[in-house]
């Protein structure tokens, strides 16, 4: 008597699964890292942004009182999310921890250093929080007293 195989066998059907779930789950592995390093590019954009815009601020900052930048020297500043030329820079003792308010989570800080009587040094840092590691990227420009 000859016997034929017409299916598979156990063995076959069980190794065969298991090969569908080792892809299936590096495939679930892969998309969620591209997740995560979709969310870690967005953030970073987002605090380079604000880093720049805060650079463009104090240069507004500049032209609107260059004395009063000066004077601001040698401290660091929270430079809100909502930071007009006319609030001035009122707000000492910036750090990582002090972020803007309770919807965002990204904290701008402002350091003025006087280079030379007519040149200031201003250093603006973002600071973010992703998971447990603290994030943070900083634009630093030197602004002239230009209306001499």
């Amino acid at each position: 008597m000859k016997k034929t195989s017409a299916g598979q066998s156990l063995v076959e059907v069980v190794v065969a699964i298991g090969v569908m779930s080792l892809l299936l789950m590096a495939l679930l592995a892969l998309v969620s890292l591209s997740v995560k390093n979709s969310r870690v590019a967005r953030d970073r954009s987002k605090a380079v942004a604000l880093a720049q815009q805060g650079v463009e601020l104090m240069r507004t900052y500049r032209d609107y009182s260059y004395t009063l930048l000066a004077a601001a020297a040698g401290e660091t500043y929270v430079l809100a999310a909502n930071w007009a030329v006319e609030d001035g820079l009122v707000t000492a003792g910036c750090d990582e921890t002090s972020f803007m308010d309770e919807t965002d989570y990204f904290s701008r800080c402002v350091r003025v250093i006087m280079v030379e009587p007519s040149q200031v040094e201003v250093a603006v840092t973002v600071y973010w929080q992703e998971g447990n590691k603290l994030n943070a990227t900083e634009q630093t420009t030197r602004l002239s007293s230009w209306q001499i």
